[in-house]
């Protein structure tokens, strides 16, 4: 079977180790390299060529590689245009456009009643103040697209985030704010695929951040029934077939942060006996059957 993974980085460690488990079912990999495409508009055939030897017809989606703004919507552009061919993506491009995107995430969570943070997303600097009190004086501004942790900041001194916000605001930033949440320095990434929980972890950091990227540790976690309705149906609203969601525990109970279209698993593979790699293989060759 010839089977395609769409990938910034070929290279990167954890494609190399989905490639490994798509070789042990006996399929061949290729790569579609999303900045390496020149798109013409009337050409189709060379376009449609790359996909018709599929087998089954569909790819798995590890990424499409973009910060700018402009080549996020490009990309998600190729991949809608992939889908056009019939070709199915996991997960699809409407999970990548909520999934990448923080504040159509909340709005997806809030809408379906998932507990959230409380979140304020505005364009112009005096609102983004506003919201900082609103907030408490004590929130978290994120990049509305991002991940990591990278350009997460803590704000929970006025005269600091009036500086942090009106530098933002001279480069057109758009601020999303979340409420903080004291965590104890931990918070929690489940991974689904489809509508089954697959494994766990608490990400334990020496700060307030606890992203794996910032220095936070993975640690065994036991999934109660309670999480894994919450991070199944976060999955589900944001159309997220194989989904890190990422929740931390507040004084009342679970809140989801994030859910992740591309989540990462070398941590959580530490932590676990499941071969998570085998796992998501299985899935996308059962879910993409012709």
């Amino acid at each position: 079977m010839q089977s395609m993974i769409i990938t910034p980085n070929p290279s990167d460690p954890e494609v190399q180790i989905l490639c490994n488990e798509f070789e042990k079912k006996g399929c061949t990999v290729e790569f579609f390299i999303p900045s390496t495409m020149k798109v013409m508009v009337s050409f189709k055939e060379k376009f449609k060529e790359k996909f018709e030897n599929l087998k089954p017809r569909a790819a798995l989606v590890r990424g499409f590689g973009a910060a700018a703004t402009q080549k996020i919507f490009f990309r998600l552009d190729i991949l809608r245009a992939i889908e056009e061919y019939n070709v199915k993506l996991i997960n699809s491009r409407e999970s990548l456009e909520i999934a990448s995107d923080k504040f159509l995430t909340s709005i997806f969570l809030e809408n379906h009643k998932i507990p959230t943070p409380k979140t304020i997303i505005c364009e112009d600097s005096r609102s983004a103040l506003e919201a900082f009190e609103d907030l408490g004086e004590d929130c978290v501004l994120k990049p509305l697209f991002g991940s990591k942790g990278i350009g997460v900041t803590r704000l929970n001194d006025k005269s600091f985030a009036e500086n942090v916000l009106y530098a933002l605001g001279r480069l057109n930033e758009v601020f999303y704010l979340q409420e903080f949440i004291e965590h104890h320095q931990r918070d929690i990434r489940i991974l689904v695929l489809g509508k089954k929980v697959i494994a766990g972890m608490y990400r334990v950091g020496d700060t307030w951040k606890t992203n794996i990227n910032a220095g936070a540790k993975a640690v065994p976690l036991e999934i109660s029934k309670e999480l894994e309705n919450l991070a199944v149906k976060a999955a589900q609203v944001t159309k997220t077939e194989i989904a890190g969601v990422d929740l931390i525990e507040g004084e009342n109970g679970f809140l989801v942060l994030e859910v992740n279209s591309i989540p990462g698993f070398t941590a959580l593979q530490k932590v676990t006996s499941i071969n998570i790699a085998e796992e998501i293989i299985d899935y996308f060759l059962k879910e993409s059957k012709d």
